[in-house]
């Protein structure tokens, strides 16, 4: 049961790996703990840097403007490239984008239990940034590891919408597992996509999860095997980037705003 890791010989080893992985991320300083923005708006967005919920600095871009946010979080192997692509095709009046890194290494070669909780705290202060940023709808969408995240997370902080894609419920190996309460608690519209011959994550793990989510819902499969947001570079990518804007643009006009009750 795998979801971006493969096993090669008895280490965990992520999908999509690469050199030269980045530090861990530091502490923040007062000066950072809000949150800052530098540099000029481009192909990949705007850089910002936020505290995560446990006060660890996190980077990540920005693209757009508006109340509505909408927050994609990595695979495990932690390559924010997929979501920085397709960032700007949410974007339009009213909708910013976050993308972000979590607090360990991009594209590593291993993932231990200790980054997989600290990811949970990692996507809480990502949606406690865009709610600072003035959004008052928020929209998390995460892959793989990011499924789960968003899964776990997206009931507690009361988000007007979520999307979980090629995600199992239960990692043992790295103590990360989805409960049943944290899935009941997400009252707001939720997504769940697949391929529907993934190799990396059974669709039927995911499955689970649509099963034991409370309505509304709803379950997309595409054909073929790429896992997650590897997707969008497969003939599925085009109609894969429709299904999430229409997502995205009902959640935003939804009845009621739990993101607006807080």
């Amino acid at each position: 049961m795998r979801f971006v890791v493969v096993l090669a010989v008895t280490v965990a080893v992520l999908a999509g790996c690469g050199d030269n992985p980045s530090p861990r991320a530091s502490p923040p300083s007062a000066s950072t703990a809000a949150g800052t923005a530098a540099g000029t708006a481009g192909a990949v967005g705007t850089p910002v840097s936020f505290a995560a919920a446990d006060g660890v600095t996190l980077a990540g871009h920005r693209f757009g403007t508006g109340p509505t946010a909408i927050v994609l979080s990595n695979m495990g192997d932690n390559d924010e490239t997929d979501w920085q692509r397709f960032a700007p095709e949410l974007t339009g009046p009213g909708y910013f984008v976050l993308t972000y890194s979590y607090r360990y290494p991009l594209r590593i070669r291993s993932l231990t239990a200790e980054m997989a909780r600290g990811a949970v705290e990692d996507l809480r202060g990502a949606v406690a940034y865009a709610r600072a940023q003035g959004a008052r709808r928020v929209i998390l969408i995460g892959a793989s590891l990011g499924g789960m995240l968003t899964a776990k997370v997206a009931g507690a902080l009361a988000v007007d919408g979520a999307v979980i894609m090629a995600a199992p419920a239960d990692r043992r190996d790295f103590d990360l597992r989805v409960e049943d309460a944290e899935l009941a608690a997400i009252t707001a519209p939720k997504l769940f996509v697949v391929s529907d011959a993934d190799p990396t994550v059974d669709p039927a793990e995911t499955r689970q999860l649509y099963d034991r989510a409370p309505e509304p819902k709803q379950w997309r499969s595409f054909p073929g095997t790429a896992h997650g947001t590897r997707l969008f570079a497969t003939a599925a990518g085009q109609d894969l980037g429709r299904l999430l804007a229409g997502f995205v643009a009902s959640a935003a006009v939804g009845p009621g705003s739990a993101s607006a009750s807080r």
